[in-house]
Parts: C-alpha cells; sequence; structure tokens
C-alpha cells in the first residue's frame, strides 16, 4: 500500500506584517507553487489616502517636473 506524502503547507502572507521566506524554503516548496499560494490574485486596491484635489494636482504637477528634469538629465 502506497501512501502519497501531504505537500508541506506553506504560511500566509500577514496583511499588515513583515513577511519573509527563506530562498531555501521557496525552493524546498517550489517557486510556482509558493506564488500560486502566497501572491495575490487580483490587483491591490490602493485605498484613498484623503488628499484634497489641490494636493493631488500639486503632487502631480511635481512628479511631472521631476520627470521632465530626469530626462533632460538633470
Amino acid at each position: 500500500m502506497e501512501t502519497k506524502k501531504q505537500p508541506e503547507s506553506i504560511p500566509p502572507l500577514k496583511r499588515g506584517q513583515w513577511n519573509s521566506y527563506s530562498p531555501a524554503d521557496i525552493k524546498r516548496w517550489g517557486v510556482q507553487r509558493f506564488l500560486d499560494e502566497v501572491c495575490e490574485k487580483e490587483p491591490i486596491q490602493i485605498p484613498d489616502l484623503g488628499f484634497t484635489e489641490e494636493e493631488q494636482q500639486r503632487m502631480d504637477r511635481i512628479l511631472k517636473q521631476e520627470k521632465e528634469a530626469s530626462a533632460n538629465g538633470f
């Protein structure tokens, strides 16, 4: 009679906490199995951070300026 060994369980990610897995553990579990069990299946939704429309526009302008400056080598 042959018994199949159950695969070792992978500890789930804990939201809001620092999670780390050792490379040796990931290799032992199998990379694809690890990704399938641990990674999000859907895109992560960024919560509303409470910026006003004026603050959001200001940040957008600053980001645009920084992007243009880095493209110009500044």
